[in-house]
């Protein structure tokens, strides 16, 4: 009995996926739960499993192909005798160009080639001194003279509609000379190549090589996508802001060893900051909404996406219900999510729901930047580094750790008062932050 390889709905947000690879070959034994093929949604790389056991009876989309979810894009068979439907609603995701020269034959016209003649050439002595000049074969030319003899304008009109770009001798110089005719201007009639072009060639110096283009992932396209759509549709404005970390790196000092032994992973001022944005969200809960042009969507919790840098692009996982979350439970979370998209092992259920962004650049020395709004959500907190800063301490002049923190708003769903209230609540619970943040 044949079973269908079905390209499932791995997500509720999920409309299609481009195959990226198959584990099996057709006609390899498939085992029921074992990775079949890959898959690459627009927002995470996933591995799906047989549905069956058998053999991998028919492949109906290759790799690189674009499918929508619930396509048959496969069958698994008992035995490769079986048969099995051939059709599949699979389409290419990118078609290749083809190349003009592959094309030509399929309706254009083409130059008639040069014939050779057999045996001996008669020629005018003016079309011989120009085939000469020109280091042309009079053989290869089509006589148009009374009794097939070669006239001048035989030799010319060879010359321009030859298929050769060069002549004989030009040929032999540019092999001699190790040059590329490609590369070369011909200087002769019609753009002829000669042998002093090919002879001025070699004394230039070599051209780079143009730089290839670069295919763009699907990832690294539909972040272009989503990142163009929501600037120039979302209303951004941005709020900077100073804040003294002293604090905030005393209290990472103080709890470091804590959630190592109790979540076995590394804390991170990023995970502090996470806490931090989940305590004062939930005193600003329109900062969680979504525009819609028919109101405000409510979010369904406190979940705080992850900006994270990957082989494939950014990503932004989602740690979920942050503000029910110890910090040591969220450093845990954060560093699940992370290693997970740079592994390319993420589920679509890890990106989904995402209310608020924190991005941080700190590590890459970067002091301030303004960050786009990561659609739906209304608001992404941008984190620059950590770095001693002059600041006034009562009328003095001190030197103080300080990061920036810069609040990109959809002015759609927040004005520039209700953004304020709720980065001024952040920048009083990182400078003085309470027990209560662990």
């Amino acid at each position: 009995m044949a079973n269908e390889v079905i390209l499932p709905m791995l997500g509720e947000t999920m409309n299609e996926g481009t195959i990226v690879s198959w584990q099996k070959v057709e006609g390899e034994a498939v085992r029921r739960g074992e990775v079949l093929f890959t898959v690459e949604s627009d927002k995470a790389t996933l591995e799906v499993e047989a549905p069956a056991s058998g053999v991998l009876r028919k492949i109906l989309a290759p790799a690189g192909t674009a499918v929508p979810v619930l396509t048959v894009i496969g069958w698994i068979a008992d035995t490769m005798d079986e048969p099995v439907p051939e059709a599949s609603g699979a389409a290419p995701a990118e078609s290749t160009p083809v190349p003009p020269s592959e094309r030509a034959g399929t309706g254009a016209l083409q130059a008639s080639p040069p014939v050779a003649q057999v045996g001996k050439v008669f020629a005018s002595p003016r079309a011989r001194r120009v085939a000469r000049e020109r280091g042309l074969d009079l053989s290869r030319v089509r006589p148009s003279g009374s009794a097939g003899r070669i006239v001048e304008r035989d030799v010319l009109s060879a010359l321009v509609t030859s298929e050769a770009r060069s002549t004989p001798i030009a040929e032999r110089v540019a092999r001699e000379l190790g040059v590329d005719l490609a590369d070369v201007v011909g200087t002769g009639r019609s753009g002829l190549i000669t042998r002093q072009d090919v002879e001025r060639a070699a004394l230039e110096p070599k051209k780079a090589a143009a730089p290839e283009l670069q295919p763009l992932t699907r990832t690294q396209r539909l972040m272009a996508e989503r990142m163009t759509t929501s600037f120039t549709t979302a209303p951004h404005f941005y709020l900077h802001v100073e804040v003294n970390a002293r604090a905030l790196l005393t209290l990472r000092q103080e709890l470091l060893a804590a959630v190592e032994a109790e979540a076995h992973v590394r804390l991170t001022v990023t995970d502090i900051l996470i806490r931090l944005c989940a305590l004062a969200l939930v005193k600003h809960p329109i900062a969680l909404s979504q525009w819609t042009p028919d109101g405000l969507r409510p979010a369904g919790g406190v979940n705080i996406g992850v900006a994270t840098d990957t082989p494939g692009g950014l990503l932004v996982p989602v740690i979920r219900d942050v503000d029910r979350l110890s910090l040591a439970e969220i450093a845990h979370r954060r560093t699940e999510l992370v290693d997970r998209a740079r592994a390319g092992k993420s589920t679509l259920q890890d990106f989904e729901h995402g209310a608020f962004t924190l991005t941080n650049l700190g590590m890459f020395r970067v002091d301030s930047f303004e960050a786009i709004l990561n659609p739906p959500q209304a608001a992404i907190l941008a984190v620059g580094r950590i770095k001693d800063r002059p600041v006034a301490v009562d009328g003095q002049l001190a030197i103080a750790p300080t990061m920036n923190l810069v609040l990109s708003v959809d002015h759609r769903v927040l004005d520039g008062a209700a953004a304020a209230r709720l980065l001024d609540d952040l920048v009083e619970l990182v400078e003085t932050p309470s027990p209560a943040a662990a």
